[in-house]
């Protein structure tokens, strides 16, 4: 089934999915809104990841009106009273050599470094009306299953993650990711948002538990002073996700056991949006209230409206 994924000014249609994979309509560049420039006061933000990044666009976007036809790989929505703009544009990590081409995850899919050649500037404008302020990149989930389960020439084949791997990602694959973005958005703060540590995968040949503590030990170890490799902030979702976890918080995980559920999502896009500049509470976690457990899950399963268990959502 050909489903719409966004609608650009004109109205023609710049990106559509096949059974889960990136079909590509070319537009000509005098298409791209470059008169389109930020009003003094709008904050504009874009999320360059995955499906926890979306998750948490679209929740954010209840409510708000959202612009995306059918979020599965890309999302946008805007806030008029505090003039924010926020966008989503899928991809998937930097591959199973590290260089953001094939193989990916996806083996028909586009891979990281087209994406950001072809169309990431020109949807971010179309999305966001005009250069994001902040661009929020991951590289964590789909690498690592990229590495345990790549396909090439219709053969696939599961391997574990090494730690001379890890170290490839840590000193070359993800520095040459962000190095790729920041010249793709050359006027934007380029910032690195860490995977949450999970509960559980039924599907082992994802990924597992220990491989995303070994990312998020390279990632700790190439911090300092709050710039990953120096140069780029952190957003750290780990973090967010292991202190609820301290604190026994009820309901964390949807049912897969590694995506994110409601109010995680929610504290990860209250750190995105205090970080551009926004005055933001974080939301009331799931605690008793008047005699009640509060729970916004049901709210927030009407935003996402996706099955966490597609790999098109991963």
């Amino acid at each position: 089934m050909l489903r719409l994924l966004i609608a650009c000014v004109a109205g023609a249609s710049v990106l559509h999915v096949v059974d889960g994979y990136l079909l590509h309509k070319s537009i000509a560049a005098s298409e791209v809104p470059h008169s389109i420039t930020a009003r003094a006061g709008d904050v504009r933000i874009l999320f360059f990841g995955a499906s926890l990044d979306r998750n948490a666009v679209m929740g954010w976007c209840h409510g708000r009106g959202n612009h995306g036809t059918e979020p599965v790989e890309a999302a946008w929505c805007s806030d008029e009273d505090n003039k924010t703009f926020v966008g989503f544009l899928f991809h998937p990590g930097v591959g199973f050599n590290g260089d953001c081409k094939h193989p990916i995850a996806m083996p028909l899919g586009y891979a990281t470094g087209r994406i950001l050649r072809r169309f990431a500037r020109k949807t971010a404008f179309l999305m966001l009306e005009g250069e994001p302020d902040i661009v929020v990149v991951d590289s964590s989930l789909w690498d690592l299953y990229a590495w345990r389960r790549a396909t090439t020439k219709n053969v696939t084949r599961v391997k574990e993650v090494t730690e001379e791997r890890v170290r490839q990602w840590c000193q070359h694959d993800l520095p040459s990711l962000l190095k790729k973005v920041s010249i793709v958005f050359p006027e934007s703060r380029i910032i690195f948002r860490t995977a949450p540590t999970i509960e559980r995968t039924p599907n082992l040949e994802k990924f597992k538990k220990d491989d995303i503590e070994l990312l998020y030990q390279c990632i700790s170890s190439s911090t300092s002073e709050g710039k990953l490799f120096g140069e780029y902030e952190v957003i750290d979702y780990h973090a967010i996700m292991q202190r609820l976890i301290d604190r026994n918080v009820p309901g964390l995980f949807r049912a897969d056991g590694y995506h994110p559920d409601w109010y995680p999502s929610a504290l990860y896009m209250s750190e995105v949006l205090r970080r551009a500049g926004l005055h933001q509470e974080d939301p009331p976690g799931p605690v008793l209230e008047n005699g009640r457990t509060v729970d916004r899950r049901a709210e927030f399963e009407a935003a996402i409206q996706g099955d966490p268990n597609d790999i098109a959502l991963f």
